[in-house]
């Protein structure tokens, strides 16, 4: 049986929780860990070893000069679901890191923006057996109409953590 993360074992712990109390712990516990994503007021609504769903509304601080959604708070989006689902299976004995960030921009969003990150039963295996690797997470974005106002290829990689020398 695989060991789990810490990241991983918040999840659990909250997982019998209500919706809206699980994703408010999420939100806040995952925005300590990256703070970035703290400010940006990013939502975690689905959070699992196999799929991550975080969204984020069209509010002031993350518009751009024509009130859609910033670009880069779209890019955000993407990596923060990413880098969760992948983060939720690398062990703590890892490091990841964000290796790929393409990011092709099709239309203005249209209101807010859900990001749904995915991570097949082959690709958690991949990442238990490979102490050192890279993978092309897949990634679906929409605003509030269903359309698609990007579309992105995100590849984490992973590596052993440097001992601390003694």
């Amino acid at each position: 049986m695989a060991k789990h993360n810490r990241l991983y074992k918040v999840v659990q712990a909250t997982s019998k929780l209500p919706r809206a109390l699980r994703t408010t712990i999420w939100s806040k516990t995952f925005g300590r860990i990256v703070p970035m994503v703290g400010t940006a007021n990013i939502r975690y609504l689905e959070v699992s070893k196999e799929k991550v769903v975080v969204r984020i509304e069209n509010h002031r601080n993350m518009q751009n000069h024509i009130k859609g959604v910033h670009a880069a708070a779209m890019a955000l989006l993407a990596e923060t679901a990413t880098g969760f689902v992948t983060g939720l299976n690398v062990p703590d004995d890892r490091i990841l890191l964000i290796k790929t960030l393409q990011v092709d921009y099709l239309k203005v969003a249209s209101g807010g923006l859900t990001a749904t990150a995915t991570l097949s039963a082959e690709q958690q295996q991949f990442i238990l057996d490979h102490e050192k690797g890279d993978l092309d997470i897949p990634i679906h974005v929409v605003d509030d109409a269903g359309q698609a106002p990007i579309q992105c290829k995100m590849v984490w990689a992973w590596l052993p953590k440097k001992k601390k020398s003694a």
